[in-house]
């Protein structure tokens, strides 16, 4: 059956199964008005007969369902039971022969006990169960399953298949990236990003520009730790002048949330897209600026944009400049947004020394905004809230 629901020619099957299904219950209700000829009236004489034939659907339904649940019931127990048994005959090192017999009388059981014991199993032991995987009659089928049409087979050997080493195992992987069906390009990825093989890594992360937004998150949720691999696709697509790749690398940083060596080029403080320029200022703290910084900083507080103004107040804090507190002190006062006056407000607060007194006179302001506003930033400082 569940083949029948991953072919090709399903559409069609569940088509003439539309039609068969009503032409039997129109085909029964007709049967049934026969058999209730004491009923002189047609309309209630049909009305009967299809009243009759719901019911009868129905109750068929039932007997089906308990049946079904009872058949599920039974056969899960049988496989509970198959898997514990070759979980011993993995666990007891049996006879590798008896192994390989039980793995061609319950195929499905032996991939779900190896997949299970390659996730815990560590040293000389995952070798010979990885042994035993290849030198299965099962093996070569989990290499051609990742490109199924079926889902849950496919994921299921892509998951089994990233736990291996082998050259005929990776390429099985990488055959996945090109399925038509994209939850099974992305458990490809997963696997990818989360293994060893460091050139396919870099290939995945390069083709981060034609991926969705949710899908570079998966990707960079599951990434290794080792910052080189993204210090080259960083560098280059921040000199790039491609808005869409270096919104991308701005991105990975921010997701990211540690410090790279990476080159941050000062003129995107400059650039025409205002997205751009408000990851810039967020990004600051996390990449190395390839120029001034008080510069920067001074272009993002004069920044036509309120957003870009608020993101480059928030940096000062971040980065205590004083040389700024004038300017962040000035944004208090008179802002576009509340939220541009909070960030220069809490930037001041950071600051420390003459810009928290002159964010405390803020404070003491008549107008109401502006002195609500400092007057949060200061209890948040006095509080230990961050800048």
């Amino acid at each position: 059956m569940t083949r029948l629901l991953y072919s090709r020619n399903w559409p069609r099957i569940i088509q003439g199964l539309v039609v068969i299904i009503l032409l039997g219950y129109v085909g029964s209700v007709v049967i049934a008005a026969q058999w209730l000829e004491d009923i002189a009236d047609p309309f209630l004489r049909y009305a009967a007969a299809f009243i009759t034939v719901q019911f009868a659907f129905l109750a068929l339904l039932l007997v089906l369902l308990l049946f079904g649940k009872h058949l599920r019931i039974k056969f899960e127990w049988r496989r509970a039971t198959r898997v514990r048994a070759l979980e011993e005959l993995v666990a007891g090192n049996g006879p590798e022969q008896e192994i390989v017999a039980a793995a061609r009388r319950w195929p499905d059981e032996f991939l779900t006990v190896v997949y299970a014991s390659l996730q815990v199993i560590r040293g000389s032991a995952r070798e010979r169960i990885v042994h035993l995987l290849e030198t299965s009659e099962l093996y070569p089928k989990v290499l051609g399953q990742t490109i199924s049409r079926n889902p849950e087979r496919a994921i299921r050997a892509i998951a089994l298949l990233g736990q291996l080493d082998s050259p005929e195992a990776r390429a099985a992987v990488y055959r996945a990236l090109d399925h038509r069906a994209e939850t099974i390009r992305q458990a490809a990825r997963k696997v990818i990003m989360q293994g060893n093989d460091v050139e396919g890594q870099r290939k995945l992360v390069n083709s981060l520009p034609q991926l969705p937004a949710w899908q570079r998150l998966v990707m960079f949720h599951f990434a290794p730790s080792d910052e080189s691999l993204f210090t080259g696709f960083v560098n280059d697509a921040l000199k790039s002048g491609d808005d869409n790749r270096i919104l991308i690398a701005l991105e990975l940083v921010l997701t990211r949330q540690r410090f790279q060596t990476c080159v941050l080029p000062m003129e995107l403080a400059r650039c025409k897209n205002p997205e751009i320029r408000i990851k810039f200022f967020k990004a600051l703290r996390f990449l190395r600026p390839e120029g001034e910084l008080v510069k920067a900083l001074q272009l993002g507080l004069a920044d036509s944009d309120w957003r870009v103004r608020a993101m480059a107040a928030q940096a000062c804090g971040q980065f205590r400049a004083a040389m700024l507190a004038e300017r962040l002190l000035e944004m208090c006062r008179t802002f576009t947004n509340p939220a541009e006056a909070a960030h220069a407000a809490r930037a001041l607060a950071a600051l420390g020394g003459e810009g928290w007194i002159r964010l405390r006179e803020v404070a003491n302001s008549k107008t109401d905004v502006a002195r609500q506003i400092a007057t949060e930033a200061v209890e948040r400082h006095m509080l230990g809230g961050a800048a």
